[in-house]
């Protein structure tokens, strides 16, 4: 019974996380996959074969841009909106596509993520700028085509704040 326990537990650690990115790949984005020995993933030094695009090249604050992860199928991701060099995600994502959903990692459904482990192509997703915007953003995803490979530090172009649309003493 014992030995069918351990194997029981080891079995759950050797788990990716099907039904979404974890709580703690919030700042550095890093899935944290075990292998069944109980190694640590590691991303993908190769060069990704996805990308992040973005529909426009401006924001204006409260508005939204349609977000989209391009490239080969994929189980899982995580996507964030953060201001250049910061670690923590701005603004909100809706309307979820099938297979994905809106997470909290410090403020209301500020990052997207999988839902499931269904494979996903070419997903558009929506983000709303803050109200308060004050600074130009650039969305960044982690991409696991499967759950022992991912690629970390799939970067949008920048992401313009519209001039005249910035808080008086935050620019940037």
């Amino acid at each position: 019974m014992y030995v069918l326990l351990v194997l029981v537990g080891a079995l759950s650690l050797c788990n990716a996380f099907p039904n979404g990115a974890p709580k703690a790949a919030c700042v550095n984005m890093t899935p944290h996959h075990i292998y069944f020995n109980l190694t640590r993933v590691q991303a993908q030094t190769t060069p990704s074969p996805y990308s992040v695009t973005v529909a426009s090249n401006l924001y204006t604050a409260g508005g939204t841009v349609k977000v989209q992860i391009v490239g080969p199928q994929f189980e899982g991701f995580l996507l964030q909106a953060r201001h250049n060099g910061n670690t923590g995600p701005v603004g909100s994502f809706s309307n979820p596509p099938t297979n994905t959903k809106a997470v909290t990692c410090t403020s209301g459904s500020d990052s997207m993520t999988h839902a499931n482990p269904n494979a996903k192509q070419n997903i558009t997703l929506t983000w709303t700028a803050p109200t308060d915007a004050r600074a130009d953003v650039m969305f960044i995803a982690t991409v696991a085509q499967v759950k022992n490979v991912f690629w970390l530090n799939n970067k949008s172009p920048m992401v313009t704040l519209a001039q005249g649309h910035q808080k008086e003493g935050n620019h940037v």
